[in-house]
């Protein structure tokens, strides 16, 4: 009886999504080589700079967030993956402890897995009470199309579920572009 109603419940949720999608109600990210989906009523700010782009999606009515940080630089070697990781990676997870440190939190934190498009990353989930109100961060990196993706989702527990749908969309569709290199102009006189 129990898995029938589980089975039920998941294929609900299934026809629910897929006619959601179907209806329009995603919208697209595309710019300089990265690609994702996301549901409608999300807004997306970009803040990218020259070595990275930098994405904050928000809903009006959440107070949960999703970020995308992708790497400009090339990493296509798991000694760069580990130098990104020291470089940027590790400081950025410390950053988001101390947030949560100085909001009055004190944060456990945990490593944690989670499939991005078809690849398995690395990561950890922070979780914290902030007046009584239980939340958490979860950051998630991995190399795609030899650039390093580093993908968080925070907010208050009670946000978290709501925002569920549109970070599973943003980790499912989202796509990078190997790097290319520069093309050269020819050299005068030799067309």
């Amino acid at each position: 009886m129990i898995l029938k109603r589980v089975l039920i419940s998941g294929a609900a949720m299934l026809l629910f999504f897929v006619t959601a999608v179907s209806q329009g109600d995603t919208k697209h990210f595309a710019k300089d080589g990265l690609a994702f989906d996301y549901a409608n009523g999300w807004s997306v700010t970009d803040e990218s700079t020259s070595d990275a782009q930098q994405l904050t999606l928000n809903h009006a009515d959440s107070d949960a967030q999703i970020r995308v940080f992708v790497h400009r630089g090339k990493v296509d070697t798991a000694e760069k993956l580990a130098k990104a990781k020291a470089a940027f990676i590790d400081p950025y997870v410390k950053s988001v402890n101390d947030t949560f440190v100085q909001m009055g939190a004190k944060p456990e934190s945990k490593p944690a897995k989670t499939k991005i498009g078809e690849v398995e990353a690395e990561g950890v989930q922070l979780r914290a009470s902030l007046g009584g109100e239980p939340g958490e961060a979860d950051v998630y990196w991995l190399p795609l199309g030899n650039r390093v993706v580093v993908l968080t989702l925070f907010g208050p527990d009670t946000s978290l579920r709501g925002a569920a749908a549109t970070w599973d969309m943003v980790r499912n569709t989202i796509k990078v572009e190997a790097s290319q290199p520069k093309a050269s102009a020819s050299p005068k006189g030799q067309d």
